[in-house]
């Protein structure tokens, strides 16, 4: 299984397990990596539901050129600037005890071809560590620990009562919910949760992102 969970933490190494992970993965079969005992009538409505969108990781470049360079190293091109994160700057922010005001996170999706002829993506959260930066020390511990690495789903419909299902029924194989939030920049609602110790994909947290501000959902 290609995972990007190595014990080569660099951001270049990291990114191109992500890519690999990416191309190889469908939305069926890596569900079922993720929710072990899932099968039948429901891993098909899960898969109907949700699909499988993006790997997703955190990046430390001194600045975008260097960003630039370490993508273009794993053969990714970023067709946009990077969009501001609230959740990850959020995240970050609380795990160090800093001002989110000084951590500038932003997100970038280059896109990947996969095997299954579908066109997914890599969600690169970058956190900006000049040379010499405080933050070094931030960027050392986040390698290291990889909380921000995940896999997403992104659900089409975004109907509460199917969020709703979704939710449980994730949680009826064993995951469990890990916070989230909404990203008033693009509008959308990401729901995290923490995969189960039997899960087999290599990644400890999976994302449903949903268009759309859902925070009542989330907060319930």
């Amino acid at each position: 299984m290609i995972t990007a969970l190595s014990g080569d933490t660099s951001d270049a190494s990291r990114l191109r397990a992500t890519v690999g992970f990416v191309r190889e993965q469908d939305t069926a079969t890596l569900l079922r990596l993720l929710l072990p005992g899932l099968d039948g009538p429901e891993s098909r409505t899960l898969a109907e539901h949700c699909a499988f969108s993006h790997a997703a990781l955190l990046v430390f470049p001194s600045d975008r050129a260097e960003l630039e360079a370490t993508l273009a190293g794993c053969g990714l091109v970023a067709d946009a600037p990077p969009t501001p994160s609230v959740v990850v700057r959020e995240r970050l922010a609380v795990r160090h005890k800093r001002s989110a005001a000084e951590l500038d996170v932003g997100i970038l999706r280059p896109a990947v071809e996969c095997r299954d002829g579908e066109r997914r993506t890599v969600e690169v959260f970058a956190l900006t560590v000049p040379p010499g930066s405080e933050l070094g020390e931030v960027a050392a511990y986040e390698r290291e620990r990889q909380h921000e690495t995940h896999v997403a789903f992104e659900v089409g419909a975004p109907d509460p009562s199917v969020l709703r299902g979704l939710c449980a029924a994730f949680g009826r194989y064993g995951a469990t919910p890990d916070g989230g939030g909404y990203n008033p920049h693009e509008n959308g609602t990401v729901f995290y949760f923490a995969a189960p110790a039997e899960a087999k994909a290599g990644y400890r947290r999976v994302e449903l992102y949903v268009p759309g501000d859902h925070r009542d959902l989330l907060d319930g």
